[in-house]
């Protein structure tokens, strides 16, 4: 045995088993990674859950005037697939950064900022269902059956009044 064989065989004895469950060479995110992270995830399940909000308060109303049916009008469309949009694109860029932080080699997993936005993408599930129920509730046909704003009120009005008179 040479020395040099000797000496790798000596450190390699002397080291004991290698640690394989970190790679060599990670560090933490940057700045830029946690900020974008911690706040553009949160802002866009946010933002969808508050245009679904505005889509079935204020908007709600857009569909009758004057007691005629009018449909969803533009403004619901908008707000409706914008706020699907959002919430579709939450997990898609914290997926992103994710895949984006591998393949530099930082650690994520004990990132403060990957905890608030995983947090907030598990909350943000309800409103992406609400939106979706939002976008299809936009193209179901006229509620009222033709009636205007009477809707199910005056066919069954008509039912009581025939029975009490």
């Amino acid at each position: 045995m040479t020395a040099e064989t000797a000496e790798t065989a000596e450190t390699t004895e002397t080291r004991g088993p290698v640690d394989r469950t970190e790679p060599v060479g990670r560090t933490e995110p940057s700045l830029a990674w946690r900020r974008c992270t911690a706040l553009g995830v949160p802002a866009l399940v946010l933002l969808g859950a508050g245009l679904f909000a505005l889509l079935s308060t204020v908007f709600q109303h857009d569909t009758f005037h004057d007691c005629h049916y009018f449909g969803p009008s533009l403004r619901m469309h908008i707000a409706a697939w914008a706020g699907l949009g959002c919430s579709l694109a939450a997990p898609v860029l914290y997926a992103a950064l994710r895949v984006g932080a591998a393949r530099r080699g930082w650690r994520t997993d004990s990132s403060a900022a990957s905890a608030v936005a995983l947090a907030f993408l598990l909350l943000g599930l309800l409103p992406l269902l609400f939106n979706a129920f939002g976008v299809w509730f936009l193209y179901q046909p006229d509620p009222s059956g033709g009636y205007d704003c009477s809707g199910l009120a005056h066919p069954l009005t008509a039912v009581l009044l025939r029975t009490a008179g």
